[in-house]
């Protein structure tokens, strides 16, 4: 019986290392220490608590080392809406068909969404409707054209993807609270080479 309680007490080295630096990980003395405490239980109790109380005191290194190494904190994402590259894949999509039809159905099969959970997500991640957004986006490619070149209302219309100018002129007001000509000579752009009148202007 005296030989059993010497095989499972806790060796003195270890209970001296709470107040020194451990020679080997904090996790693996605290396993060695739990596994002596669990066998001492049947023969010395006293023994058993000793192990327990050196372990309880090794828990702060794991928590320090824990912290120190600890990964950078994943980007949360808005519930509900799309994942990352989700997002990136229809971004992408939009950018390259702004001057074409671009449809919600085409935008969720790049997403690998049904339509009706896509339209959910994506207002949940963009602020808008698909739809909204698209045209959101035409209208600034067109801004964006108009202080850069000396295109016409009419050209510009086209390569943003929408049918005419009268179009163009009635969405740009709807986003801009007003006409595309007027917005374009405030600023200062590039002008045409004549200046169309269009009635919806």
């Amino acid at each position: 019986m005296h030989a059993q309680t010497v095989m499972t007490r806790a060796p003195e080295p270890a209970a001296k290392s709470a107040a020194k630096p451990v020679q080997e990980p904090a996790q693996d003395q605290i396993r060695q220490l739990l596994q002596q405490a669990r066998h001492a239980l049947a023969t010395d109790p006293a023994d058993a608590e000793r192990c327990i109380a050196v372990a309880v005191r090794l828990l702060p290194q794991i928590d320090a080392a824990s912290k120190s190494f600890a990964p950078p904190p994943a980007p949360t994402l808005q519930r509900g809406g799309l994942a990352p590259w989700q997002v990136l894949r229809v971004k992408a999509l939009v950018e390259a068909r702004l001057a074409d039809r671009v449809t919600s159905a085409e935008l969720a099969a790049a997403a690998r969404l049904s339509p009706s959970h896509f339209s959910r997500a994506f207002r949940a991640s963009f602020g808008d409707a698909p739809k909204t957004y698209v045209n959101r986006r035409r209208i600034a490619r067109s801004k964006d054209m108009m202080l850069a070149s000396g295109d016409s209302l009419a050209a510009i219309a086209l390569a943003c993807g929408l049918s005419d100018q009268a179009h163009f002129c009635r969405m740009f007001r709807r986003f801009e609270g007003q006409s595309p000509s007027v917005w374009r000579r405030l600023r200062g752009g590039a002008h045409e080479a004549a200046w169309p009148l269009v009635a919806a202007e």
